[in-house]
């Protein structure tokens, strides 16, 4: 009786070790017990400058390709959290209306019409109609991100750091057969996001004992991304001006050079 009651705690143990370490040599909490770090308090006095930025990553870029560790890609991170519930899903950037689960998935189906032969007719094999195929939405698919931020030079103690604001999954919907640009499938405030991230381990490249997490690699800024957007008065992206919208290399120059401005803001704020 004793060796069945031993071997029964023994399976136990073993399926416990099983399901919280993933290699069996020495326990891995530390990512799984982090706490967020909250922001600092900003008071608006202090705050002497501030631009609201927009930007892309690619997780396609060498830099990015974090991002895309099968044991924990970016895209399943959100997309489950956000299909639980456990995320608020926002239709647009002013983070106020937002999207329930059902309709998420609507968004990212894509519907083909195709001709078929009509087997109703055995008698003619050249008799055809009309089917609709119905093509769900994969988050695999997701390769883009849109980040919402405010660049802010906070005078009470003189740094310059960017915060950001929300996050978009970016998807191309396709209507009537036609692909059209990219656009957010939704918005996720990066408040709410923070608490899940900072559980979530990343692959750090220079130490397996040492794994980060994905709310380090964005408070920490290690992704490499392009601007897409300024605030203008016309709320709009650079490549919907008229001077950038026939011409990507022109577009690309202005997003250089906005970067360019934000580097040089932040060297002039200081004597040498």
């Amino acid at each position: 009786m004793r060796h069945i009651i031993l071997a029964i705690v023994v399976l136990v143990t073993m399926g416990k070790a099983s399901a919280q370490y993933e290699d069996y040599t020495f326990p891995k909490t530390a990512v799984a017990e982090r706490k967020v770090i909250p922001y600092r308090y900003v008071r608006e006095a202090n705050v002497k400058w501030s631009k609201r930025i927009d930007r892309v990553i690619d997780v396609r870029e060498k830099m990015n390709k974090l991002m895309d560790w099968p044991r924990s890609p970016f895209y399943k991170v959100i997309h489950d959290n956000v299909m639980n519930t456990k995320l608020t899903a926002y239709r647009n950037d002013s983070l106020t209306s937002f999207y329930t689960p059902e309709e998420i998935l609507k968004r990212g189906t894509v519907q083909n019409t195709i001709t078929i032969q009509d087997k109703s007719v055995p008698d003619d094999e050249s008799a055809t109609k009309d089917t609709t195929i119905t093509i769900n939405f994969d988050p695999s698919s997701i390769k883009k991100y849109r980040i919402m931020e405010d660049w802010i030079f906070d005078h009470n103690y003189s740094d310059f750091r960017a915060k950001i604001i929300a996050i978009a999954p970016l998807f191309k919907p396709v209507f009537a057969g036609v692909e059209l640009g990219e656009q957010p499938i939704y918005w996720v405030k990066m408040d709410d996001l923070r608490p899940v991230l900072v559980n979530v381990e990343l692959f750090n490249t220079m130490n397996d004992a040492a794994r980060l997490s994905y709310d380090d690699f964005f408070q920490m800024r290690m992704f490499s991304s392009y601007i897409v957007k300024e605030s203008n008065v016309y709320d709009l992206d650079i490549n919907l001006f008229d001077e950038f919208k026939d011409d990507g290399i022109l577009a690309l120059l202005e997003s250089d050079r906005i970067k360019n401005d934000l580097f040089i803001l932040e060297h002039d704020l200081w004597q040498y």
